[in-house]
Parts: C-alpha cells; structure tokens; sequence
C-alpha cells in the first residue's frame, strides 16, 4: 500500500510540473559589443548626444574618459561625423566625492559651457562612476549642478 501511495504522489509531482507556465520568449538589451579595453564617451551626432565606445590600446594606461572627451573625437570618429562642444584643453582638475554624488573641478568656467557640453561631461562622468551618481560640476568660481544625464545609462 505504501509503494502504491509513493507512486500515486510521483506520478502526480510528475504530471503537475514544478508549476512554471510557459511564457513567450522574454527578450533584453542587446549583450555588449566592442573592444574589453575601452571607454565610454558622449560626443554629439546631429547635435544630439551619443554614446561611442572608443577601444583603448592594451599597452596603455587608460586616461580618465573625461579627458579623452576633452581631447575631442579621433580620426575614425570624426569620419562618423561625430562632434563636440567640450572646449579643447579642458582638463580634469579634481573629482571629490559629495554627498549626492561626485564634483568634478574642471580647468575652464563651467558658466560658460553650452547645454549640450554640459550633457557630454555629466553623461561621460555618470559612465565612468558605474552609471548612477549625480554629478556637480565646478570651474573657475562657477558650479552647475547637480546634474544627472539626460540619456539611459
């Protein structure tokens, strides 16, 4: 009786499933592209900004993203049409972490920054910190901020 009452309960478990329904296939963001060593950077492209991974050579020390920002789109970007607003020679003079985030102290007054080279800044730094810090910037007596980035992470 005992064997007949486990094969009974068996063939149940069996016939019930582990209770998962079937679903229709769920779908994700597509698996990261590119290069293992590179940055992330936003340079605009028709004036809006855009996310461009740029491959960093292996026998190099990667530069601060912010600083291969400043230095504008290299030749193969360029050849995409992609542009800046960040002035040339902004440099990154400190970045200290703040209370809802991180300051960056940059070489140039960030009042006079446009909108769109504020974006690229804010968005690069957000990438660089891992995607969710809020971010201050400060220049030659001005602040702006804080900033988050416009764009998905």
């Amino acid at each position: 009786m005992r064997k007949t009452w486990l094969a009974v309960l068996l063939l149940v478990a069996v016939v019930a499933g582990c209770g998962v329904r079937p679903s229709a296939v769920i779908t994700g963001a597509p698996a990261p592209a590119g290069p293992a060593n590179a940055a992330v950077l936003y340079f605009l492209s028709g004036g809006q900004p855009v996310r461009v991974l740029r491959p960093l050579a292996d026998e190099l020390s990667p530069a601060s993203p912010l600083d291969l920002l400043a230095a504008g789109p290299d030749e193969s970007e360029r050849e995409r049409h992609y542009t800046t607003e960040v002035p040339p020679g902004t440099a990154v003079l400190d970045q200290t972490p703040a209370p809802n985030g991180i300051t960056v102290t940059l070489s140039v007054g960030v009042a006079r920054l446009s909108a769109r080279a504020v974006d690229q800044i804010v968005c690069t730094a957000r990438d660089s910190l891992g995607g969710s810090a809020q971010i201050t910037l400060r220049g030659e007596g001005s602040v702006r901020g804080p900033l988050s980035c416009p764009l998905p992470g």
